[in-house]
């Protein structure tokens, strides 16, 4: 499915929203936004329409905030679809290994003395 843009229409008038007397505020912490989004206030991944009532401009913290909740969101959303749906998860391909062997003891590991390979005579 294809990300649903905002229009140049929407931008602006969310932008015009968000300013008073020449300054562009957050319209989520309402702190002065020098660096700004337009997001949408429900995630296009989970249907969320691109309009104006669906549309938030919000400073770059706000943003990322609010992305890394949607996102996870998302993710989960789409676990959800896929159970409803029958998806299994892969089976692991990760054996579960060697099976462990009791260590030796260290008196075995102990090696004989090294006697010199050329004698002086």
């Amino acid at each position: 499915m294809a990300r649903k843009e905002f229009t140049r229409a929407i931008k602006v008038a969310v932008i015009k929203r968000a300013t008073v007397d020449g300054k562009t505020f957050c319209e989520e912490c309402g702190a002065l936004a020098k660096r700004w989004e337009i997001d949408h206030v429900r995630p296009d991944g989970l249907l969320g329409e691109a309009t104006i009532e669906n549309a938030k401009l919000l400073c770059t913290p706000c943003h990322d905030e609010k992305t890394a909740q949607d996102v996870k969101s998302i993710a989960q959303a789409k676990r959800r679809e896929a159970i409803h749906l029958g998806v299994r998860k892969k089976p692991s391909l990760r054996g579960s290994g060697f099976p462990k062997s009791a260590k030796a003891p260290k008196e075995a590991l102990k090696l004989p003395p090294r006697r010199p390979m050329f004698e002086d005579a």
